[in-house]
């Protein structure tokens, strides 16, 4: 392991404790309130079935097991809905509002879950091979190939290393089948600025090597514009509306301008692109935005 990775390696090692914590605290509290929407509507139901007259040739045990039955049910309905549908239907008398208090608890535990799997994920991060992947793909100005990637960090198999990639906020995997992985630009010029200036003072000294011609398909990392929403997002055409929300902010994170406040004009200007750039896909993919549904066609 070169110099430049170690300083990656170490970076990325504090990042993972930062983030394994926060995903440790944000799945506790929003199981937590999950819970506690879940046991609140169980009641309210409860309540409304003790209130009707008909429940009052049942035993109140009874009544307790079938608000339970109907809170677990719906519940149940609006998690698996909200992981596999995309779209939000919006009623025109207006009850989508009632509809959307009622999936707070729904929302929550599902938060939950994938803040609890997130946690899980970066325990298992593979430090080394994710940094050895990042120093090189921070030194291509382009979007690299599967197979160039994996003859770089061949020590892990694609499948575990591309899942991965996937936690880190500025990994974009293009194409529709993710063959070509490239770094948002202010990710890239992050990572650049890790390395020692040692390191990079011997890095000029060198002598000039000529470089590979890219590969015709091949996105420049200063090109936002050119990705489409699903890749520039880094979710799949059947992502839910949470999963996209979820990558919108963890993007928009790598982008904020407190990280480039005392770079050049250059990288804060490169930020400014890429957070304007994901805005739009965000709008692009929020059918609440928009008024429908997405395509599932790719976007240039």
């Amino acid at each position: 392991m070169n110099e430049g990775s170690e300083a990656i390696t170490r970076w990325l090692e504090q990042k993972r404790r930062t983030d394994r914590v926060w995903a440790a605290v944000i799945g506790v509290v929003a199981l937590g309130c999950g819970a506690a929407m879940f046991l609140a509507t169980t009641l309210v139901i409860y309540s409304v079935l003790r209130v009707v007259s008909v429940t009052h040739y049942y035993s109140e045990i009874l009544s307790e097991i079938v608000a339970l039955g109907i809170t677990t049910w719906t519940y149940a309905r609006i998690m698996k809905r909200r992981r596999h549908q995309l779209d939000v239907e919006l009623d025109p008398m207006g009850l989508w509002i009632f509809k959307d208090i009622y999936s707070i608890g729904p929302r929550l535990l599902l938060e939950g879950l994938r803040e609890v799997r997130c946690w899980a994920l970066l325990g298992e991060l593979d430090v080394a091979a994710c940094a050895q992947a990042l120093t090189y793909l921070a030194a291509k100005n382009a979007a690299v190939s599967r197979d160039e990637l994996m003859a770089h960090c061949g020590e892990v198999p694609w499948k575990r290393l591309r899942e991965q990639l996937l936690l880190l906020d500025g990994v974009l995997f293009l194409g529709e089948d993710g063959a070509r992985v490239t770094l948002m630009e202010p990710f890239r010029l992050r990572l650049r600025s890790m390395l020692p200036r040692q390191h990079t003072a011997d890095r000029r000294k060198e002598p000039a090597r000529p470089r590979p011609e890219p590969a015709p398909d091949a996105v420049s990392a200063n090109e936002p514009e050119k990705l489409s929403a699903y890749e520039i997002l880094g979710v799949s055409p059947s992502a839910s509306l949470a999963e996209i929300k979820t990558a919108y902010r963890k993007r928009v994170r790598a982008c904020h301008p407190d990280l480039f406040a005392g770079t050049d004009e250059r990288a804060r200007a490169l930020a400014e692109r890429w957070t304007k750039a994901l805005n739009a896909a965000y709008a692009t993919l929020n059918p609440r935005q928009r008024g429908a549904r997405p395509s599932s066609s790719r976007e240039r």
